[in-house]
Order: C-alpha cells, then structure tokens, then sequence
C-alpha cells in the first residue's frame, strides 16, 4: 500500500464585494476631484497666458468639493458623527482629505472675495494634496486588491486632471470663448498622461486577486468604455479642434462630456464592481490518499 502526498492551495472563502463604501463614496471620489481639477486647470491656464476662468474655478470648484463631502457623509447614516474624523489627523487619511479639502475651499474661496493672485499657489497645492488624499485612502484598504495599489494616489491625481481640464473647456465652450491653443496642447497631453497612468494601473503585478478583480476595467465593456470615451475619444476630438477650427466649438464640447463622464464612470467602475474583498486562501494544504 502506497501513501501519494499533494500539496497545493485551496480558497476557503472566495471574493466578495466589499460593503463599506457605495455611491455616496462615488460621488465624494469623483466631485472631489472633479473641483479640484478643475481649479488647477484654471491656474494652468493662467499660467500659460489666457484669460481663463480662474474666477468660476475659485468658487465652483470648492463647492463641488464640499458637495462632495456632504455626499459621504450619509455613507454611514450618522452624519452628525462626522466631526470626529477630523480628529484623527494623525491616524487617518479619511481625516486629512477632510482637512486638506477645507483649507482648499478656505483659499479658493478667499479668492472669490479677495482676487489676491498669490492664493493660487497655495489653493493648488491643497487641490492637490486632496486628490492624493482620495487616492491614499484607497491605498491603505489592505483587504480589498485592486486598490491596495501603490500608483492609486497618481491615478486620483490624473483622473482629477482629466475631469477638471474636461469642465473648464466646457465652462469657456458655454462662455463663448475661444480656447487658447497652448491650454489645448496642455488638456490634450493631460488626457494622453491619465491614459498611461491608467493602462499602467490595471497591468500592475497585483497577484492573482488583483488580476480578477480588475478584469472588467481590463478587458470587458467597462474597461472599453473607459478607454474609447474616456481618453481616446477626446484626444481624437481635441485634435480635430487644433486642426479643423470650424469644428472646433462642438468637437471640444462633446470632447469635454466624454472627459468628465469618463473619469466618473472609471471612479464608479473602481469602487463598485473592482471593490472585491480579498479571497481567504489556504497555501500548501497537504492532501494524503491512500492508494492500493
């Protein structure tokens, strides 16, 4: 009688989606980004010598912030007990998006009253501080694969570019304006940074959980979406506004919706379907069969 040994790994609980966070958290994620990506392509468009809408940035980007905030709030069904997160500064990086994002709205807000160009430069290190703030939360959620993530704050970061390039080009298509063209080539290399970024993300070596949690956003109709409307549609757009100026207004209209829907759906897409709990696996379980 011979004894025949097989080791190998056995999943004692499978993936399940996690709980904690829905649309609320959707909705805080992406107008939170979307504010203060918009503020910094304001100042960006300053910087490069239009006119812009740096005064529409300086009070519609704080209150799609504090919108933002608001939304998470009823996460939990308590919101009066939200202040006691902001006492956790130390500890969690819930607390610091909350301090990051006030002195945000403090300073653009500041702006609206007392037009003080110097406030830009603080107001935009906030906005991007926020944003890798929403990106370290994620990070720091062990449990779940496809955001425990080191590149997750860079992919907040771009992705708040992305949508807040997208709202200011529409912001001045609505206004009438003609869009520079140096601010254009800018949006445009925005759009082509957040794509690698993102690509860059969903090949990351995450480990067999990682890799089934994300397969929508690789290779199934979200991850399509994503990539064809949200980056490579635009830049085909954006390119025909460079090209063909007649076309300009609508292309970069409808370019911008697909910025801004893109980056909100990639943000849902991450938080409601990738959101997998990581499996509980037993390595190395030794079978013994007997064998006659």
């Amino acid at each position: 009688m011979q004894t025949s040994v097989a080791a190998r790994s056995v999943e004692l609980i499978p993936a399940t989606p996690q709980r904690l966070w829905g649309k609320p958290a959707v909705a805080n994620f992406a107008l939170g980004g979307l504010g203060a990506g918009l503020y910094l392509a304001a100042v960006v468009e300053v910087w490069l010598g239009a006119p812009g809408a740096v005064n529409v940035a300086s009070w519609l980007g704080p209150v799609l912030v504090l919108a933002g905030f608001v939304a998470v709030a009823t996460e939990a069904g308590r919101p009066l007990r939200g202040p006691r997160v902001l006492v956790r500064l130390r500890t969690s990086w819930m607390s610091r998006e909350l301090w990051v994002g006030g002195l945000f709205i403090a300073l653009a807000g500041t702006e609206v009253v007392f037009p003080l160009a110097w406030l830009r430069y603080p107001a935009a290190a906030a906005a991007i501080g926020l944003c890798l703030a929403q990106g370290w939360i994620l990070r720091h959620a062990r449990g779940v694969a496809a955001w425990d993530v080191s590149l997750m704050p860079l992919v907040f970061l771009q992705s708040a570019i992305v949508s807040g390039a997208g709202l200011l080009v529409a912001v001045e298509v609505v206004a009438g304006r003609v869009l520079d063209g140096a601010f254009l080539i800018a949006t445009l290399l925005a759009v082509v940074a957040g794509m690698l970024v993102w690509r860059g993300f969903l090949a990351w070596p995450g480990g067999p959980a990682f890799v089934r949690a994300t397969a929508q956003l690789r290779g199934g109709r979200a991850g399509v979406l994503i990539l064809a409307a949200g980056y490579l549609a635009p830049l085909l757009l954006g390119t025909l506004a460079l090209t063909v100026p007649p076309a300009g207004a609508g292309a970069l209209g409808l370019g911008a919706i697909l910025m801004i829907a893109g980056q909100v759906y990639a943000k849902a897409e991450l938080i409601l379907t990738a959101g997998q709990l990581r499996p509980i696996t037993l390595a190395n379980l030794t079978l013994r069969r007997r064998a006659s």
